[in-house]
């Protein structure tokens, strides 16, 4: 009877690229979060309702709710700001899973 082969155990740079892959959406939501709330704490120009409501969507809809908020609100955030916060850090995750995917896949 022949043994099945022994599968192969993850390098250390899938094992990391694999982490990263992981946690980069957590850290990314909590970073576009913080953002938006601090935005909306220092407004003055919305009325309480309005920063409810977009404090609601942060919270009830992850991601979505930050990034709509950044995209269409975010008054008080400069452009390139928004810009970095939003393209830099989904640039970053897509690098992650690109290079992840180019070395054999991330474990």
């Amino acid at each position: 009877m022949p043994l099945s082969p022994v599968p192969s155990a993850p390098s250390v740079l899938q094992m990391v690229l694999g982490l990263y892959g992981f946690l980069l959406p957590l850290l990314l939501y909590v970073v576009w979060s913080t953002l938006v709330l601090w935005d909306l704490g220092r407004r003055d120009d919305l009325r309480p309702a309005a920063v409810w409501g977009w404090a609601l969507a942060v919270f009830v809809l992850p991601f979505v709710g930050p990034l709509a908020y950044l995209a269409v609100g975010g008054g008080g955030l400069s452009r390139p700001l928004k810009l970095v916060a939003v393209a830099g850090g989904a640039g970053a995750y897509v690098l992650v899973l690109a290079v992840g995917a180019a070395i054999g896949g991330i474990s």
